[in-house]
């Protein structure tokens, strides 16, 4: 019995620490100013940029690149192009944080969703960083040419709808 409740108590509260509200934070900024000028605020409505660094629930996004790339020689994509998205991910938590490009979702002008393309031999990004530990790699998209496009990351392990928007221009 005392052990029944002991792991009834220990799971509620495993639970009820990760019930924290996810944040969202722009630190391009931040990065550039000096540590007396850095103010914590929620930036979960704002549409960031290529080049961009946002942080969300300690783990920093920065897409690096967007462009048109060849598509692989036995994989022809079903629509005109595919986009390749170069982004950096740094994990600033005391603890391991998980990304995946399965949470990344990009649409057209019109809220159309893209599918990913999965002809390249490199994988699109996925790892289970640790702390403080970093990680560069692609997203994978089979899409009509558009002048703009927008991304939207929201992490799967979050326990509300936070969300992160990204306007992409093509180089």
């Amino acid at each position: 019995m005392k052990k029944w409740l002991f792991a009834t108590v220990a799971t509620s509260a495993l639970l009820l620490a990760g019930c924290a509200e996810t944040s969202v934070e722009d630190v391009t900024k931040d990065e550039k100013s000096s540590a007396s000028d850095k103010k914590e605020k929620d930036d979960s409505n704002k549409i960031y940029g290529v080049g961009d660094t946002v942080k969300i629930d300690g783990v920093k996004i920065t897409i690096e690149n967007a462009e048109f790339t060849p598509p692989a020689e036995y994989g022809a994509p079903e629509k005109d192009e595919v986009l390749t998205l170069a982004l950096k991910v740094v994990n600033t938590n005391k603890e391991s944080a998980f990304i995946d490009s399965t949470d990344f979702k990009l649409y057209d002008k019109n809220g159309e969703q893209f599918d990913s393309y999965f002809s390249y031999d490199e994988m699109e990004i996925s790892a289970d960083l640790n702390a403080g530990k970093n990680k560069s790699g692609k997203l994978y998209y089979d899409v009509t040419k558009e002048s703009a496009y927008e991304l939207i990351y929201q992490p799967a392990f979050s326990w509300d709808d936070k969300e992160v928007k990204w306007k992409i221009k093509v180089n």
